[in-house]
């Protein structure tokens, strides 16, 4: 269950990149992230409320998120710019190195231990993801302009990385939507101060497509992180986030779907890398 928790979070995150590559194009970085983020915030506090998730929250939790919502808010704010400016099929991948981060963080905080098997598997997977993501034949064309995009996406991908584990750290203590509300705040509280200095503008989108994009990304953003800290709650931290690395693929697929891209060989042993490194996962999980 964990894996296909993690599997579900990739599906989302995935599709969340291809309307955050529109809407950065489009619109404005900064805009899309802060609008994005009160929607969710708005959606997420009510249903904390609801569920009564405010219940168990400690001073801890608070000064926690407080700096894990500043990462979060400049993982998303270096990640969108690296779309602007940097090829997706490069950025992506490089972004879905993110899984490794938490990993490496759930084995050296949390002290959990993969087997030969499952070592093999996120080895395999991580591998995958990359030769799916990227087609190394076309490397050698990439301008200083989209060099930059790759800088901002190492960094997003660090940020990102202990942003989830953290958001996941806490889901057996305080279940799992609560995080996800707390980690949304601070960075929503953050990028609100920041938008303070510009008057709050562009906080509405200014066309219909983005502000589709908006609720689009706000959605399935939010839905993935759901389903990752649902899927940490049935599983270590370490197989989630490796179940969820492969969400660069989706970016691939609708370029194959929708702009009739036609990706490398490379590309295509990479996606069977890892649906192998998956389905190995599951098996020793």
């Amino acid at each position: 269950m964990g894996i296909a928790l993690g599997l579900a979070a990739a599906l989302c995150w995935g599709l969340s990149d291809c309307c955050a590559t529109v809407a950065a194009r489009r619109g404005s970085v900064f805009q899309t992230v802060l609008a994005f983020h009160v929607l969710s915030t708005v959606v997420l506090a009510v249903a904390v409320a609801a569920t009564g998730g405010f219940a168990d929250l400690r001073l801890e939790h608070v000064l926690v998120f407080l700096g894990n919502g500043v990462l979060g808010a400049g993982a998303y704010l270096l990640f969108y710019r690296a779309l602007e400016v940097g090829p997706i099929s490069i950025v992506s991948p490089i972004v879905s190195g993110y899984a490794a981060v938490t990993v490496l963080l759930a084995v050296l905080i949390l002290g959990e231990r993969l087997v030969g098997g499952q070592v093999a598997a996120v080895i395999i997977a991580f591998g995958g993801v990359v030769l799916a993501s990227t087609d190394v034949t076309n490397l050698h064309r990439i301008d200083r302009r989209e060099l930059g995009g790759i800088g901002l996406a190492i960094l997003a991908m660090i940020f990102i990385g202990v942003f989830l584990f953290w958001v996941a750290y806490y889901a057996d203590e305080l279940g799992w939507l609560t995080p996800i509300f707390l980690g949304r705040i601070f960075s929503t509280l953050f990028l609100l101060i920041l938008a303070a200095r510009g008057g709050f503008e562009g906080l509405v989108p200014r066309t219909r497509l983005l502000a589709g994009m908006v609720v689009a990304i706000a959605t399935l953003d939010t839905v993935g992180y759901a389903a990752f800290n649902v899927g940490v709650q049935r599983a270590e931290t370490s197989v989630v986030a490796t179940a969820a690395a492969p969400y660069a693929i989706v970016p691939i697929a609708a370029g194959v779907i929708f702009l009739h891209e036609r990706p490398a060989v490379t590309q295509w042993i990479g996606v069977a890398a890892v649906l192998v490194g998956l389905v190995m996962l599951g098996l020793f999980s």
